[in-house]
């Protein structure tokens, strides 16, 4: 065949394809390969329709022999390396991502997708693939890397220096050996570790420094202490006082005990400059406690206010986010820009296409540290993001955030969301995530948001589920009536003691939570000043209340309504909000991560 007709009968069989003609397309494909062998997008192509057909060992050498006739063809080791993950074929699925990522020079978005696929593997043996996989996406500001943290445990607990915490200075080299191998050491200053072994590793290590025992190498004090303070030092504190800070040493022991003051990290940053190149973890603690911090001060002072509160509840809650700013986080997924009504068609496709802008006006109301706010900048193509909080210190945080990863669509400001200026809005899309729940009266609150949504405005909402939160509902028991006057201090010890609670009590739960490990996230998760759940009954009662129509849940895994449809046939969309709550009743944890769902006003 010459190059047009090739080209005209790929065009047919690609067509065939779509409208689901797979063996008259099948039959094109191989009419064309029988010719060209070397034609790897014909190859890749069949492998897709063979996937969709089942015929899971053809479609394998399919998409081998793509990439096979085509060493550079990035989409094929794509496609290759998605097949492998679902086949479970973890190992290989990540050194065909790692193709992929080599051939786009591992952009941020490539690396997000060999993250993912590091997280598909679970705990599975990755090899050095994992190894090289998992040392390319930590520490990216545009990976979100804490996808992996399950293949990264599973890692670090494989290396026989890690499995149990040093007990004495014998113990001494093997943990140290282990600190510092490099996916080690790079887990280490990026993610929280959120497991009770590894924060034994990271008390015993401590306590051996501190107490004399040993003499450790700055950069493995490091590690220890850029864990302490990306988990906020939520360990019980060392016994004894930190050391007056004078240098760079006496700046490592100190920083054991708790943050370093901002002005003495930069005054060790302009002092040492050329000692931290050569010691890159003492470095980036230096950076983290010192001109991070600041930069977050200037901000502060420079955030527009649009309101205050003088409720009570959101002041309470406004004074424990300026102490505790909710979640700490570092990278944010690079993503691929959607259109809100493309996004939308993804989303329910059973609905009829939303009359919505496709250069939205977005606003995030509670935004926290702003890593949804930003998220969602990134997620949709051509909007403006308008992000809100009553927490200057939290904003500040998102703010800085938003120059590193250079997005320029998001302005932050603090507001109260019960006392909203007249001039905010219309907006496209209203995005209140997590923030309602926290309010005296959350549907009133929610009322007065539907005031600044623009004709055909969607919103977004999630809250709190009842049934999914019965661990925390114990927590929050146990602790009484006396949770508004927690301190920190407190909360560090009932840490401790839920910690050490038998695996069969009720409030048990709450310690495999990503937010237990970090004082922040314990404090919002376990801890917060006012709190209300949702049931099924009582969102279906708002949403009639305030005259909205429910447009479905937005989960992130495809199974769940997939598994919903399979149940409910005569409501693909899965809009019957009686069909979720029998489902919830049998499944009590299905909203661990909130209701999170769509709406707009009835028309």
């Amino acid at each position: 065949m010459r190059a047009a007709e090739i080209e005209q009968v790929m065009g047919r069989a690609t067509a065939l394809q779509r409208r689901g003609e797979t063996d008259a397309a099948a039959a094109l494909y191989r009419q064309i390969l029988k010719q060209h062998r070397d034609l790897a997008p014909a190859h890749y192509n069949l492998a897709l329709l063979l996937k969709d057909q089942g015929k899971t060992q053809a479609a394998e050498k399919s998409f081998k022999a793509a990439v096979t006739a085509d060493k550079g063809y990035r989409l094929g080791w794509r496609g290759y390396a998605r097949f492998l993950s679902r086949r479970e074929k973890h190992r290989e699925a990540i050194r065909a991502g790692l193709k992929m990522a080599a051939l786009d020079d591992y952009s941020d978005n490539a690396l997000q997708e060999v993250a993912d696929l590091v997280a598909g593997a679970g705990t599975a043996d990755l090899g050095a693939p994992g190894d090289e996989a998992m040392l390319r996406c930590l520490g990216r500001d545009g990976v979100e890397s804490d996808r992996m943290i399950n293949a990264l445990l599973a890692r670090l607990r494989r290396h026989p220096g890690l499995q149990s915490p040093p007990k004495s200075k014998d113990d001494w080299p093997k943990f140290s050996a282990a600190l510092t191998e490099p996916v080690i050491a790079a887990a280490f200053a990026s993610l929280i570790l959120p497991a009770p072994d590894m924060e034994a590793h990271v008390e015993a290590g401590r306590r051996l420094i501190l107490g004399g025992e040993v003499t450790a190498e700055p950069e493995v004090i490091a590690l220890l202490a850029l864990q302490l303070s990306l988990c906020e030092y939520a360990l019980a504190p060392p016994p004894g006082e930190p050391p007056l800070v004078t240098g760079l040493e006496s700046a490592l022991l100190a920083a054991l005990y708790a943050p370093l003051q901002p002005e003495m990290a930069d005054e060790i940053l302009e002092k040492g400059e050329t000692t931290l190149t050569a010691l890159p973890w003492c470095g980036q603690l230096i950076v983290r406690m010192g001109p991070e911090k600041m930069r977050e001060w200037v901000l502060k002072a420079t955030l527009p206010s649009l309101s205050t509160t003088g409720d009570k509840v959101s002041r309470a809650v406004r004074a424990q986010y300026e102490e505790s700013p909710y979640p700490r986080w570092r990278g944010l997924r690079a993503g691929g820009e959607t259109t809100l009504p493309a996004l939308l068609r993804t989303l329910f496709p059973a609905l009829p296409p939303l009359p919505v802008s496709a250069a939205p006006a977005v606003l995030v109301a509670g935004c926290g540290t702003g890593r949804h706010a930003l998220r969602t900048a990134r997620r949709i193509k051509d909007c403006t993001v308008t992000a809100i909080d009553l927490s200057r210190r939290s904003l500040s945080y998102g703010a800085r955030q938003a120059e590193v990863l250079d997005i320029g669509n998001v302005t932050f400001a603090e507001a109260d969301i019960l006392d909203l200026p007249d001039t905010l809005g219309p907006f496209d899309l209203i995005e209140a995530c997590g923030v309602l729940h926290h309010m005296a009266d959350p549907e009133a609150a929610w009322r007065g948001l539907l005031d600044l949504l623009a004709p055909g405005g969607v919103m977004k909402v999630a809250l709190y589920s009842e049934s999914a939160r019965q661990d925390v509902v114990a927590v929050r028991e146990m602790v009484g009536e006396g949770i508004g006057t927690l301190d920190l201090d407190d909360m560090r010890a009932l840490r401790q003691k839920i910690l050490a609670l038998p695996e069969e009590h009720p409030a048990k739960g709450v310690t495999r939570e990503l937010d237990f490990y970090s004082l922040s996230g314990c404090r919002d998760l376990l801890f917060h000043r006012h709190e209300q759940r949702f049931d099924i009954p009582r969102l279906q009662a708002a949403i009639t209340d305030l005259g909205l129509e429910f447009l479905g849940f937005e989960f992130t895994e495809s199974r769940v309504m997939e598994a919903y449809r399979a149940r409910h046939g005569d409501d693909p969309g899965g809009r019957n909000l009686a069909n979720w709550a029998e489902i919830e009743a049998e499944n009590p944890t299905l909203f661990r991560g909130m209701y999170q769902f769509w709406c707009r006003v009835k028309k």
